[in-house]
């Protein structure tokens, strides 16, 4: 027993020691610097979370609602929104949709703006849209039928719900207008008033076959307009003059011997540097209706010569992608894993990689 005794009390003298060792830890709160010119924010299904491409150092993290299709941001402001569903009880319940709206200084929520319960609770980045007035923001509704929900972020309220049959995706151009594409082989053309109400509705020509070689509803910002690519890889640009819609010619991305190559991906699969008018796709071999299986290459495009300027194979299969826009842009590109791979967008070179949860879209600084 004595022997014991001597142990245990070696035993509670060291746990002492040990203890006092323990320098106690000081709480800190720490604001955002000032975004870097490389800076992007990946949307996961736990959040958004804001790296450093050049670093590969995470910054910080939006906690946004697991139902949130895409978040942007409005830099003049310094404030980013974000479209949110919730259930009250996490996975039943009560159903309330909201702008949310989130402060740079301390990524937290300052303003709600509660919409109609019909947002389209995809991860689509192209289901959100900031005019690029930077106070209007729509947000699609499928419920099932189509609709945009209209909302005014710098007065914090709902405007109102436009019906849009057909059409979806949120494309802003001009000043405060926004382009949809539509199941007809259309283009549509909304154009808001100052208050943020319909002003004006226009439909484009027919230019695509929804049967026969359908638009993604995947789309990228060019220097005037946004571009399209079908799913046999054709690309279109549309801009528009004042009421009306313009579609260029299409062109086709791939050559003689390479019908089998096919764009594809489950999230966002076209990406386009918009000084440069380089454009980025996610492409893959496969048949017809392979359109969600991701991208084992990215082929890099010259819109304006309308051809391919260089191919980046990858190691593990792309499932989303973007560009930042500054002049020594960095390509990311979300894997199927949860990695994301940040190359030159230039010299098309690897740099690093970055564990993200499972990033589907991305928004840049």
């Amino acid at each position: 027993m004595r022997f014991i005794s001597i142990a245990v009390f070696c035993a509670s003298l060291l746990s002492e020691q040990a203890h006092a060792q323990i320098t106690p830890e000081e709480l800190t709160v720490e604001t955002m610097p000032t975004p870097g010119a490389n800076w992007f924010i990946s949307k996961t299904g736990n959040g958004g979370y804001i790296f450093d491409a050049i670093s590969g150092e995470m910054q910080g993290m939006l906690s946004l609602s697991r139902y949130t299709p895409a978040v942007t941001h409005w830099a003049p402001r310094q404030e980013f929104y974000a479209a949110e569903s919730y259930l009250s009880r996490g996975v039943y319940g009560e159903r309330t949709d909201i702008v949310a709206v989130y402060d740079f200084e301390n990524l937290r929520p300052i303003a709600e703006i509660v919409i109609p319960n019909h947002m389209a609770r995809l991860s689509v980045r192209g289901h959100l849209g900031l005019m690029n007035s930077g106070r209007h923001l729509a947000v699609q509704n499928m419920n099932p039928g189509h609709s945009v929900s209209i909302v005014d972020v710098e007065d914090r309220v709902f405007v109102y719900e436009a019906s849009t049959p057909g059409c979806a995706v949120i494309m802003p151009v001009a000043d405060n207008d926004f382009m949809q594409v539509c199941g007809d082989g259309t283009l549509q053309l909304i154009q808001l008033d100052i208050s943020g109400f319909e002003e004006n509705r226009v439909r484009s020509d027919v230019f695509f076959n929804v049967i026969d070689d359908a638009v993604f509803d995947r789309v990228a910002r060019s220097a005037a307009g946004w571009w399209l690519i079908t799913h046999a890889g054709v690309i279109f640009e549309a801009t528009v003059n004042g009421p009306e819609i313009e579609i260029s010619e299409g062109w086709r991305i791939t050559d003689l011997g390479e019908e089998d190559w096919r764009p594809g991906g489950r999230e966002e699969i076209i990406t386009a540097h918009q000084e440069s008018g380089l454009i980025y796709v996610a492409m893959h071999q496969g048949p017809v209706d392979t359109h969600h299986e991701p991208g084992t290459e990215i082929w890099v495009l010259d819109s304006n010569a309308r051809r391919r300027v260089g191919r980046i194979e990858l190691e593990t299969p792309a499932n989303s992608l973007t560009v930042t826009q500054e002049a020594e842009p960095k390509l990311l590109v979300a894997d199927s894993r949860g990695g994301t791979h940040i190359y030159d967008a230039v010299s098309f070179a690897y740099e690093r990689s970055i564990n993200t949860p499972g990033a589907d879209n991305f928004e840049d600084f």
